[in-house]
């Protein structure tokens, strides 16, 4: 799967179906393979899925089997461990979830990060606006959190970009720019 084609599901997308732990990891397994940046280690494992609940960052299984809440809390953690601490993303997690229902804060992230991946992959553009009409301190820390993710990626996924001349779009100018960064 290409990066600039890849698309995190949105809540209504998650599967409804309670899943079992070795489900959950095969379903976020196959959806995050383009994510890992460190791609000789697995993005989840039994013992992390554990170690989440025992933090308390995800809430723990009904009857062994995980729902969609389970997999979008653990969609937001394999997407931002691989820049931020578990501690920082909990943080983050709940300072989103004082603001707004768990759907809401799952799609907004969902969109602000396929954003972010934008702007750093192809427009190199990072005044795209805000998917939700009023920005808050909290969506601006979600975006900035994500633009980091979206960086980390672009410097591991760099050396293939040159290879295959993916074309850039011109960044835009600011008029009042220095004559030598106009073209």
């Amino acid at each position: 799967m290409d990066i600039l084609e890849f698309s995190l599901p949105r809540f209504n997308e998650l599967p409804k179906v309670p899943l079992y732990k070795d489900q959950v990891i095969t379903y976020l397994d196959n959806l995050s393979k383009v994510l890992n940046i460190k791609n000789t280690e697995k993005v989840l494992t039994p013992t992390m899925i554990n170690s989440y609940v025992k933090q308390k960052i995800v809430s723990p299984p009904k009857d062994k089997k995980y729902n969609e809440k389970h997999l979008a809390y653990l969609i937001v953690v394999c997407v931002l461990k691989q820049v931020f601490s578990i501690q920082e993303i909990s943080t983050l997690i709940n300072m989103q979830i004082e603001h707004c229902p768990i759907e809401v804060a799952y799609d907004y992230f969902c969109t602000e990060f396929e954003k972010a991946i934008n702007a750093v992959f192809v427009t190199r553009d990072f005044s795209y606006p805000d998917s939700i009409s009023v920005a808050t301190r909290e969506s601006e820390i979600v975006r900035s959190v994500l633009i980091s993710v979206a960086h980390k990626l672009f410097n591991t996924y760099w050396p293939s970009l040159l290879i295959s001349n993916l074309p850039l779009e011109e960044p835009a100018v600011p008029p009042n720019a220095p004559t030598t960064l106009r073209t």
